[in-house]
């Protein structure tokens, strides 16, 4: 799971609606299909907030500032082994456990690339509870927490590996960081979609993004082949020393210098 972070107001004509979610820039948006969407909100909620454009533009309008904060996406990767209905179940069920009834809305839209590859979730959510028909006048300041994101990505490994366990897969997912578990890898940065269509449309033919994402693959076949080289002499060091080897010849004595 990523927070890709957060839309504000942009200075000339506001936010862009496209394919069911809210985006800072469609240009950096790779081709994707909209398999399914929804909105989720709390129970009380005006009739308004299963509308999107009404949802929305109340979100914008009630903002003064031109730089305000409008809403933060989360995105979530869904597991290529669930089907469609089940990926996007995955992701309603988690929002609503873990976003709606913390008092969010939750615009959720599952997204499959043309490529095949990487299915993901967004998952854009309000900065205000609702109080009556309006929302609240302060920001719930609480869901900024970082013990709550740290929480968030735990709860939903957890679900992605029930999810996988209910459809009888074997593979598993975790939350963790390479050094968490234990791994000695450097982590790949992530290409990211911006360098993406820059190379899709031509204006880079290899983005720098690339080039790094290449460079710490290296790195780690590097130090993945001078680790074994480290354990292979080890061993050998190993069994030179164990009984019955030829250790070769007994060390000769020398002088006693005792006296």
């Amino acid at each position: 799971m990523t927070c890709s972070g957060t839309f504000t107001r942009r200075a000339n004509d506001g936010l862009v609606q496209h394919s069911g979610i809210l985006c800072a820039d469609v240009d950096a948006i790779p081709p994707t299909r909209l398999v399914e969407s929804t909105i989720l909100y709390p129970e009380g909620s005006p009739g308004w907030a299963g509308d999107p454009g009404k949802l929305w533009n109340k979100v914008e309008a009630g903002e003064k500032r031109q730089d305000a904060q409008l809403a933060r996406e989360f995105v979530l990767a869904v597991p290529v082994e669930l089907s469609s209905s089940e990926q996007f179940q995955l992701a309603v069920e988690w929002s609503q456990k873990e976003l709606v009834a913390k008092g969010m809305v939750a615009e959720v839209s599952l997204h499959h690339p043309k490529s095949r590859t990487n299915p993901h979730v967004h998952v854009l959510c309000t900065m205000r509870k609702f109080d009556g028909e309006k929302f609240s006048e302060k920001k719930s300041r609480e869901w900024n927490d970082v013990a709550l994101l740290a929480h968030q990505r735990e709860s939903w490994a957890e679900a992605v590996n029930a999810a996988l366990e209910k459809a009888g897969r074997t593979e598993r997912v975790d939350h963790r960081s390479l050094k968490d578990r234990g791994i000695d890898r450097l982590p790949e940065p992530k290409i990211g979609v911006a360098a993406t269509a820059m190379k899709r449309r031509g204006v880079l033919p290899d983005p720098e993004r690339f080039r790094v994402v290449r460079w710490v693959k290296s790195l780690n076949e590097v130090r993945q082949a001078a680790r074994e080289t480290v354990m292979d002499t080890w061993r050998m060091l190993l069994a030179s020393r164990s009984p019955g080897h030829d250790n070769g010849p007994t060390p000769q004595k020398g002088p006693d210098i005792s006296r």
